[in-house]
C-alpha cells in the first residue's frame, strides 16, 4: 500500500508538479502554507523518497525521432541478468517487470529507424534469455508520465500536521497566512475571562 502523504504535503506535491523550479518562498506563496513548513516538508518528502528532482529533456527536440515500447518474453530465471544489462542501454528510458502478455516492456527512444533496426539486432539481440521481441512505435505521445498530477484526496491529519499546527512562526513566516486548520482537528476554544 502507498504511503499515504497529508493535505499539506498534497498541496506542496501538485504546485511543485506544475513548475519543480520553484522556489520555497514561491511554493509557500501558491498555497498559503508558511515558507518554513513547505522547507521541512520538502525535506521531508525527498528524504523519504515521496518525491525526486530531476531534469528531463525531451528527446524529439534532441534529433530522437523515435520512441518505440518493446514487449519481451524472457526466460524467468533469467530476468535479473537481462534487467541489469536493460538498465545499462541507453537507449532504454524506461523498463518494467510485467504481468500478461509480456515478461518485461521497454520504452526506448533512438533517432531513426535505421537505429531502432541495430538496437533490435546488434544490442537486443544478443541479451541471453530473450526469447522473443514485439516492437510498437509511438508515432503520436496522447500524455507523456510527466504531465500526471497528483489527485486531490483528502487525507488524515498526521502527527507532523498536527504538531506544525501548533508551533510558532519560523523565521520569514511573519508575512505569510497562518497554515490552514486540519478539517478532522476541531478547533480549540479558549475560554473568556
Amino acid at each position: 500500500m502507498a504511503r499515504l502523504v497529508s493535505d499539506t504535503d498534497q498541496a506542496i506535491i501538485r504546485t511543485l508538479q506544475q513548475d519543480a523550479r520553484m522556489s520555497y518562498a514561491e511554493v509557500s506563496r501558491a498555497t498559503g502554507i508558511p515558507e518554513s513548513t513547505v522547507r521541512r516538508r520538502m525535506d521531508r518528502l525527498q528524504e523519504r523518497g515521496v518525491i525526486q528532482f530531476a531534469m528531463l529533456a525531451d528527446p524529439s527536440r534532441l534529433g530522437y525521432d523515435l520512441r518505440v515500447m518493446i514487449g519481451l518474453k524472457v526466460e524467468l530465471n533469467q530476468v535479473e541478468q537481462i534487467a541489469e544489462t536493460l538498465r545499462g542501454m541507453k537507449e532504454v528510458e524506461f523498463a518494467a517487470f510485467l504481468t500478461g502478455n509480456f515478461d518485461i516492456m521497454i520504452q526506448i527512444v533512438v533517432r531513426s529507424q535505421e537505429a531502432l533496426v541495430r538496437f533490435l539486432t546488434r544490442r537486443l539481440a544478443r541479451v541471453p534469455g530473450i526469447r522473443s521481441v514485439d516492437t510498437f512505435l509511438m508515432p503520436y505521445i496522447i500524455k507523456p508520465t510527466t504531465e500526471w498530477i497528483l489527485p486531490e484526496v483528502r487525507q488524515p491529519a498526521t502527527d507532523d500536521d498536527l504538531e506544525e499546527e501548533d508551533a510558532e512562526p519560523g523565521e520569514g513566516d511573519e508575512d505569510m497566512p497562518p497554515p490552514r486548520r486540519s478539517p478532522l482537528r476541531p478547533r480549540q476554544r479558549r475560554a473568556v475571562r
